[in-house]
């Protein structure tokens, strides 16, 4: 299941919480137990968000271990086309049909740094959406601390 779809799960479950609390306060009946299942629906909730918040970490991880190895291949490639430079300056003296093979050379280089800057695209795209999806794991920490506010005060009024 994608973050989103678990993201929307967690916004369908709070709305959800929230019909519930409205209901606990136009009915008065049964306030305690209503209270209580809601305490443990927020604990369950949680636990999601935590979870969620732990694979969304690991993801970055990854994407960064990727950025990394992507990083280290450019510089391996940087570092052939700086040798194969050399070379060809050489040969170039020598062989004026190298130049057409040196051409062909730097067109597969442009290519392979176009590939490159998309991949760097990608990754800008991906932290971009985890940015938001963790903007809005912060916004659901305060609705959930709002309800167990509310929920708190509730309790406290009906043990009154």
């Amino acid at each position: 299941m994608s973050l989103e779809a678990r993201v929307e799960r967690l916004e369908e479950q709070h709305r959800q919480m929230d019909a519930n609390m409205h209901s606990l306060v136009k009915v008065c009946a049964d306030t305690q137990s209503i209270a209580m299942t809601n305490q443990h629906d927020i604990a369950d909730l949680k636990l999601d968000i935590a979870g969620v918040k732990s694979e969304v970490i690991r993801v970055k991880s990854d994407l960064s271990a990727l950025t990394q190895a992507t990083l280290a291949g450019f510089k391996r490639v940087d570092e052939r086309f700086d040798e194969q430079d050399k070379r060809f300056d050489e040969q170039d003296k020598r062989f004026d049909e190298q130049d057409k093979r040196f051409d062909e050379q730097d067109k597969r280089f442009d290519k392979i740094d176009k590939r490159l800057d998309a991949h760097d695209k990608r990754f800008d795209e991906h932290d971009k959406r985890f940015d938001r999806i963790d903007e809005r794991f912060d916004e659901h920490d305060k609705r959930f601390d709002k309800i167990e506010e509310t929920l708190a005060i509730i309790v406290n009024h009906l043990k009154k």
